[in-house]
C-alpha cells in the first residue's frame, strides 16, 4: 500500500516566547516493514538530525529570539507492507531485556499486575495467541475516549478509570508484557482508516512485544489488531516519552494553543 502524508502542526502563544527548543520524531525509517519514498519537513529554521539510542531519526529544532508561533509541516509518500510472523530488527541495536525495564508510564500496580496473571498460562503455552487474547480483553474493558488522559497519565490510573486513547491502551498492553517478562515497547505513527469509519484515526500508537526465537510482534490495542500495510512506523521507545513524534520545552509563551491537521490517504484516493 502507498500512503501519501500531511501532517500540520501550528502552535501559538498568548505572551512571546523568548527560546524554544523541540526534539522531532518525524522521519520514518526504510525497512521490511516499509519503504520511504519522499519525505519532507517543513521547518522555521535548521534542524540538525541524528539518530537516537533506539535507532530514530531525531531533529533538535531550536528556535531563538522571540516567537508568537511555531509551525511544523510534513509531507511524504510511503510504501507500507504487511507484516511477516519475523519481525527480528535489521540493525540488532538493542536487547530486548532492555523493555523489560518499567518506567513511570507503564509501572503496573496491584491491580493491573494481577489482571496480567490471568494471562500467565496462555502466553506460556502459545505467547503470540496469549499476548492476542490480552489484546482483546485490554480494548472491551478499557474505552476508547478523548480528553480523559494526557501525555503523562500512567497505565495504572488508565486502568482504573477504564478509559483511554490508543497512548494509552499501548502503555497498559506493555505493562502487562513487562509483568510476565515478555519484553515489550512503545510505537509512534500513523495509520490509514477508513475516514467513515475513524476520521480521527491518523496520528497512531501501538505495541510491540519480543517473542522469544521468533522476534517482534505488533499488537494494535485500540483496533484490536496487528499493525500491517496501514501502518506507519515512525519511532520506537519504552513509552510515548522516548517516541512521541515532537517533545519540547519553551521560555515564556503564556498559554498555548495547538492544532494538528493529519491526513494519511492512500495513493488512489
Amino acid at each position: 500500500m502507498r500512503l501519501t502524508i500531511h501532517h500540520r502542526t501550528l502552535y501559538r502563544y498568548s505572551t512571546s516566547v523568548t527560546r524554544s527548543i523541540q526534539i522531532l520524531r518525524l522521519v520514518p525509517r526504510s525497512d521490511h516493514r516499509q519503504k520511504v519514498l519522499q519525505w519532507n519537513l517543513i521547518l522555521p529554521a535548521h534542524a540538525p538530525e541524528q539518530l537516537d539510542a533506539y535507532g530514530n531519526s531525531t531533529r533538535l529544532l531550536t528556535i531563538e529570539g522571540r516567537h508568537d508561533e511555531i509551525e511544523i509541516g510534513v509531507e511524504g509518500l510511503v510504501e507500507t507492507f504487511e507484516n511477516s510472523d519475523l519481525l527480528f530488527d535489521e540493525d540488532h541495536r538493542l536487547p530486548p531485556e532492555l523493555f523489560l525495564r518499567d518506567t513511570p508510564l507503564t509501572a503496573a500496580d496491584g491491580p493491573l499486575r494481577e489482571f496480567a496473571e490471568t494471562f500467565r498460562d496462555r502466553v506460556s503455552v502459545s505467547p503470540v495467541v496469549g499476548l492476542e487474547a490480552m489484546m482483546e480483553r485490554i480494548r472491551a474493558d478499557i474505552s476508547y475516549v478523548k480528553g480523559t488522559t494526557h501525555v503523562g497519565t500512567a497505565a495504572a490510573e488508565v486502568f482504573s478509570q477504564r478509559s483511554g486513547v490508543c497512548q494509552d491502551h499501548s502503555h497498559l498492553f506493555i505493562a502487562c508484557c513487562r509483568a510476565l517478562g515478555v519484553p515489550a515497547r512503545y510505537v509512534s505513527g500513523y495509520v490509514y482508516s477508513d475516514p467513515e469509519d475513524h476520521p480521527e484515526a491518523a496520528m497512531h500508537a501501538w505495541a510491540e512485544a519480543w517473542i522469544e526465537d521468533r522476534g517482534w510482534y505488533s499488537y494494535d490495542v485500540s483496533n484490536v489488531r496487528a499493525a500491517g500495510e496501514a501502518h506507519l512506523r515512525l519511532a520506537i521507545g519504552r513509552d510515548y516519552l522516548d517516541a512521541g513524534p515532537v517533545r519540547g520545552i519553551r521560555f515564556g509563551g503564556g498559554n498555548e494553543r495547538m492544532e494538528v491537521r493529519v491526513q494519511v490517504m492512500t495513493t488512489q484516493q
